[in-house]
């Protein structure tokens, strides 16, 4: 963003309303960024969330079968 204020002011159009106009596409460019950062972080979070449940599913299943494979194999050498 610096670079763009940089060039701003090399071409010395810092007149009133030139530089309103180019404060106003600055705060609309950085209130893109800012929605942008707070989507890409919420599907993040969601991905990361969904991986963790289907983990813990997965260990859970897997507690599971490893009781039930136990009581069977406990029921066989009875």
């Amino acid at each position: 963003m610096s670079l763009a204020v940089r060039k701003f002011e090399r071409t010395k159009r810092c007149d009133g309303a030139k530089k309103k106009d180019f404060e106003d596409s600055m705060q609309r460019i950085t209130d893109q960024v800012r929605w942008i950062d707070q989507k890409l972080t919420m599907k993040v979070d969601k991905k990361i969330s969904q991986g963790f449940q289907n983990n813990q599913q997965e260990i859970s299943n897997t507690k599971s079968l490893i009781k039930k494979m136990s009581t069977l194999s406990k029921n066989d050498t009875v």
